[in-house]
């Protein structure tokens, strides 16, 4: 599930001179990581003296390169030994272990080549066309690391219905993608400050771009959230900011509306952007399990120091 150094600059000059203005955003997006290599996402017993691991990465099947489950599938089916080599990645130390070629087929459904997920998006910069998405890193609930990933991929999704929060049980989104095979962008970066990647979909890039928060500009009281329940249909809600910190902020959930839809906030809402009296302020990133209705966010201008 996906539920996270520049010198700080004088608090007037990014708001007044616009500097950094950003369209917000707010739509729902599937997103999925091409793995580095295929990895094993549970423990798989393979005799009495071996295992393979959650998280091993799978290097070669018979000494030939293994780069994808398709690439498992075709060497699987040409094997004419009993046994086979397979080499995987183990903290960062090769390892070799003879299998049973039998086996082979029967450890795919533990084996992926990609992770992916929905959230939301935040923001796109229309100089750049780089988008931000999540306002906190992907970390595969399988392995329960950030995944060593290859590149990527965003789609555009559409909610078609949710499940509300309750104290103490988080709701979430169920999405459809809304355009098959069609990417919105690329992910190139997955940082603890986010998703990041070049925005493809033009559609998405026609919005205004509004001034930026510094975490000292945000201030305590009203602000508005904008994220989709409902298709893709963005919304303003309203929300109240009660406390601000240097990397984050934390606020609660005061429009009715949304309390009697989603109970407050909902896994899926991780990226959706917040504004406060027309300016740039943050994204969500996570709730309060126990009470939905508040949650915590990060500052924009901290979600944009996104190189690790």
């Amino acid at each position: 599930m996906f539920l996270g150094f520049l010198l700080l600059l004088p608090a007037y000059s990014l708001a007044e001179k616009n500097d950094n203005a950003l369209i917000p955003l707010g739509q729902s997006i599937g997103v999925q990581l091409k793995l580095e290599k295929p990895t094993f996402v549970h423990d798989v017993l393979i005799n009495d003296k071996w295992w393979f691991k959650s998280g091993d990465q799978v290097i070669s099947l018979n000494e030939k390169t293994i780069g994808s489950i398709a690439d498992w599938k075709k060497l699987s089916k040409n094997v004419n030994e009993e046994q086979v080599s397979i080499e995987i990645l183990r903290e960062n130390k090769r390892k070799s272990v003879l299998v049973s070629t039998d086996k082979l087929e029967s450890m795919l459904p533990f084996i992926r080549d990609h992770t992916e997920g929905i959230g939301t998006i935040t923001y796109v910069d229309p100089k750049t066309k780089e988008y931000g998405a999540l306002g906190h890193q992907i970390v595969d609930q399988q392995i329960s690391q950030p995944p060593p990933f290859l590149g990527g991929t965003i789609f555009l999704s559409e909610i078609a219905r949710i499940h509300k929060s309750t104290p103490g049980n988080p709701g979430y989104k169920i999405a459809k993608q809304a355009a098959v095979h069609v990417q919105a962008g690329n992910v190139k970066q997955n940082t603890v400050y986010g998703v990041f990647g070049e925005l493809l979909e033009s559609d998405m890039q026609q919005g205004d771009a509004i001034p930026t928060l510094t975490a000292r500009n945000i201030k305590k009281g009203n602000a508005e959230l904008f994220t989709a329940i409902d298709g893709n249909d963005v919304q303003a809600y309203d929300i109240e900011i009660i406390k601000v910190e240097e990397t984050t902020f934390q606020f609660i959930v005061t429009d009715q509306e949304l309390i009697k839809k989603t109970g407050g906030i909902l896994q899926g809402m991780s990226g959706s952007p917040i504004i406060q009296n027309g300016k740039f302020a943050g994204a969500i990133t996570h709730m309060v399990v126990d009470n939905p209705v508040k949650g915590a966010a990060i500052p924009i201008q901290e979600m944009m120091k996104k190189h690790p």
